[in-house]
């Protein structure tokens, strides 16, 4: 309980976070598009791949925290 004071939060979690956000929204966006027999827009293409990368960016970032 001592050393509570030395742990470092995680500090990048927003970024994987708001990447996940953007993936799953690009994700939903093309199931309910094939489901009502619409085609794909190139917009959720662009949602899915920026989601992956910035949750890379907040992976890559955060790895060297270390605790």
């Amino acid at each position: 309980m001592g050393n509570r004071g030395n742990i470092r939060p995680r500090t990048r979690v927003g970024l994987k976070i708001f990447g996940s956000v953007l993936f799953f929204l690009g994700m939903i966006n093309i199931m309910f598009s094939m489901k009502a027999g619409l085609r794909v827009q190139n917009f959720y293409i662009f949602l899915i791949v920026a989601g992956i990368v910035v949750f890379i960016i907040g992976s890559w970032q955060d790895r060297g925290d270390g605790n």
